[in-house]
């Protein structure tokens, strides 16, 4: 029962999340009768949709897909779950698992009925569960974690090397994401001036703003991942033939989204060094975790193993921020994900390398302050009359 419940409350929330904002923008939209103009069956499906998407179902207009998923949604509704789980289920693999199940059987169901006449709905019900599964899952152990604690007795039996890598890798991947979000957030606040000029020019009444700017902030995860492959130099897209990249921009005409605005508008000069950001992260993670590393020689599979964990990452978050939001060039919006893990892996394992080197000349320098000892030999004792 308390697994039927955490997944069906983790549903119900998630969706009233979209929900609520959507109905009070249509609420306050002005119409001629009040609210028996509204469209409230239109306003459902669409923000069922958006939910959806969050899920990996693509947002069908007009016969044109939208497939980039707005990962703040997605992480909200990975919160809730945790949420819930941590109270209402029990510390048992049946709870999780009967969880998760019902999470994932409640957005099959939506998706069925919210896609039912579109084609490949078998195939894409598929995905749909999987992408479900792999959201709802994590989030319930860490509820019941949260909640009941966990054991990982099977934790040594990992190889050392394998665990020192996965601890490097993920640490060097979360804080240069933390970085990206920062200078995501700069170049927002330099182009203030252009978001509000296309909020303006969509005229619309400051209700349906803030639920437009609620979307958008769905949104932000995605532009974060973008700037990071940004700081690799390999840059990205919003549309085919376009390129936001440190040593260049290549523009078009792009959608009359506000968010948009906050794009970067400059190139060239000294942000062509904008890659030894992810090298000096990588280096300031060696560094702090120096005492579980070593400094040795013999640490160097789990160097490799942390550069194989950060280019598996970076691939995992660039392909989920990518996506299409409109037909034609718009289908290429996001970063090329190869180029982008690439770089990034390189980049971090010359930082890694970097930081051995400082870990390396630092004990060096610390052996020769130390004083030598010299031994002096007694002398002839010296006898009087």
């Amino acid at each position: 029962m308390g697994g039927v419940l955490t997944g069906v409350q983790g549903a119900a929330l998630g969706l009233l999340v979209v929900l609520a904002p959507a109905f009070a923008a249509a609420a306050a939209a002005p119409t001629s009768n009040g609210s028996t103009d509204v469209d409230w069956m239109g306003v459902s499906t669409l923000s069922v949709r958006l939910w959806l998407l969050a899920h990996g179902v693509p947002f069908i207009i007009e016969g044109v897909p939208i497939t980039l998923i707005p990962l703040g949604l997605t992480l909200v509704a990975a919160a809730l779950i945790a949420a819930i789980a941590r109270r209402f289920a029990t510390k048992s693999w049946a709870s999780w698992a009967i969880a998760t199940g019902t999470y994932a059987g409640i957005v099959c169901f939506a998706e069925v009925a919210a896609m039912r006449g579109f084609p490949d709905l078998a195939p894409r019900t598929a995905q749909t569960a999987v992408v479900s599964v792999l959201i709802a899952g994590p989030a319930v152990a860490a509820g019941i974690w949260r909640a009941h604690g966990a054991e990982f007795g099977w934790v040594p039996r990992v190889p050392l090397s394998v665990r020192q890598g996965l601890r490097l890798g993920i640490a060097t991947v979360a804080l240069a994401l933390s970085a990206a979000a920062v200078l995501g957030g700069l170049f927002t606040y330099l182009g203030r001036d252009r978001i509000s000029a296309l909020a303006a020019t969509l005229g619309i009444d400051p209700l349906g703003g803030i639920a437009l700017a609620f979307g958008e902030a769905l949104y932000a995860p995605n532009i974060t991942v973008w700037t990071a492959g940004w700081l690799t130099g390999q840059g990205y897209a919003v549309g085919e033939g376009t390129s936001y990249a440190p040593g260049a921009i290549a523009t078009d005409a792009i959608p009359a989204i506000p968010i948009l605005g906050g794009l970067p508008t400059v190139s060239g000069g000294w942000l062509v060094w904008a890659p030894a950001v992810i090298v000096a992260i990588a280096a300031l993670m060696r560094l702090m975790l120096r005492r579980r590393l070593g400094t040795s020689l013999a640490e160097l599979p789990s160097i490799g193993a942390a550069i194989t964990v950060v280019a598996l990452a970076v691939a995992a978050v660039g392909a989920l921020a990518s996506g299409a939001i409109g037909p034609g060039r718009l289908t290429t919006v996001g970063v090329e994900v190869l180029p982008t893990s690439v770089s990034f892996a390189i980049l971090s394992a010359l930082g890694f390398g970097l930081g051995h080197g400082l870990l390396a000349l630092g004990g060096l320098l610390r052996r020769n302050r130390q004083p030598h000892l010299r031994v002096v030999e007694d002398p002839e004792p010296v006898t009087t009359v």
